[in-house]
């Protein structure tokens, strides 16, 4: 077995373990979306007819592009630790390896598990470069230039973004500030070319401009700081759901600002359901905790059911940034916030009384819902 077989083994083992783990305290995203992680792996592959097309509208590209780089840079971020064998270090940097092998099998190891996000957009350019070629070599430059610049810088984005989620620099600006800035203007972008000279110029800034990290001193006391530091010390299931939720939003907004109007209510109905269970099954984590320090609570001056408020409320502080992130996609009316409040309580309330069953409650609620607007 040479060094790169023992990388790649130690990889996928790494990775199915990562996988089942994530399954286990990330069940409510799992249940409600049986295949979504697979899933998630055929998005990139249906948004490159959009990303690749020099004439795509500027908003579409747009929420495209950042639901692919942010997709992209997540899916190695939460790979981080296998990809860098942190359980076997030890034994791995006591090998008699050269640098540049260690090296090489790093980056081969990166490219393999990005996979479908950078063979993807490599593949449709060899294809788009092959198919006009003589249109390339004897066209003008800046022909040539336009025709290859989407599928290029997607390319190249795509390139850095896998490789920066190996590091520690985090896109604060360039995938979340940024982003969140320009939706108001996103309609007034009018070829991709300006998403990607602004993502260029948010990286150099990020890259510069360092962000303070959070001390832990001025924390909540109690259990909201055992929540919170749960959170601080598992980040793959908080960053699981808060990719869940952006690329809903991002899909979502494409999808509905295409659509007809007379479909544009219902659509934006089940997106509220779909993330108010999400936002809702955040509990589901919380309780998982309590029953791994089941002892200590019971020792504790508090009873059952105040610890369970205490849960709710910190759940609920926990799901603000999701309901700013709605507020500023700009996808709900009045009967929707209504239905998200509605499945949120409801998917909690399932999952207090029966933890097993708990989807039954939000989808039982939905079909009353349904049903009751049918009649009316």
């Amino acid at each position: 077995m040479n060094y790169w077989q023992f990388r790649r083994q130690l990889y996928q083992h790494a990775l199915k373990q990562w996988l089942e783990s994530l399954t286990q305290v990330s069940t409510g995203i799992v249940a409600l979306f049986p295949m979504a992680l697979y899933a998630l792996l055929l998005l990139p592959l249906l948004a490159l007819g959009v990303l690749a097309d020099k004439d795509s509208q500027g908003e579409s590209f747009f929420y495209t592009l950042w639901g692919y780089l942010l997709l992209a840079y997540c899916w190695i971020a939460m790979q981080k630790e296998a990809l860098r064998a942190a359980d076997y270090a030890l034994y791995d940097s006591s090998l008699p390896v050269s640098v540049w092998q260690r090296g090489a099998t790093e980056l081969g190891l990166l490219l393999y598990a990005a996979n479908v996000f950078v063979i993807g957009p490599a593949a449709v350019l060899v294809a788009m470069v092959y198919g006009h070629f003589a249109e390339l070599v004897s066209g003008e430059l800046w022909e040539s230039v336009t025709r290859l610049y989407p599928v290029s810088g997607l390319l190249v984005l795509t390139l850095y973004y896998c490789q920066s989620a190996m590091g520690r620099v985090k896109p604060w600006l360039s995938l979340g500030l940024l982003p969140l800035v320009a939706m108001p203007w996103a309609n007034q972008i009018h070829s991709p070319w300006l998403c990607l000279l602004g993502l260029a110029g948010s990286i150099f800034i990020e890259r510069t401009v360092r962000l303070p990290t959070l001390p832990l001193a001025g924390l909540p006391q109690g259990f909201w700081r055992l929540f919170l530091q749960q959170d601080i010390n598992h980040t793959k299931p908080t960053l699981l759901r808060a990719v869940v939720v952006l690329l809903v939003l991002v899909i979502g907004a494409t999808f509905v600002r295409q659509i007809d109007s007379s479909a544009k209510v219902p659509a934006s109905l089940f997106l509220a359901f779909v993330l108010g269970v999400v936002a809702a099954t955040k509990l589901l984590e919380l309780q998982k905790l309590r029953e791994r320090y089941t002892c200590y609570i019971a020792s504790l001056p508090q009873g059952h059911h105040q610890i369970t408020l205490q849960a709710m409320r910190y759940c609920l502080v926990f799901s603000l940034p999701y309901v700013v992130l709605i507020i500023l996609f700009n996808l709900f009316g009045l009967s929707q916030w209504a239905l998200f409040t509605v499945t949120y309580a409801v998917t909690q309330a399932g999952i207090i009384l029966r933890p097993g069953y708990y989807l039954f409650f939000p989808l039982l609620t939905g079909v009353l819902i349904l049903a009751i607007s049918m009649l009316v």
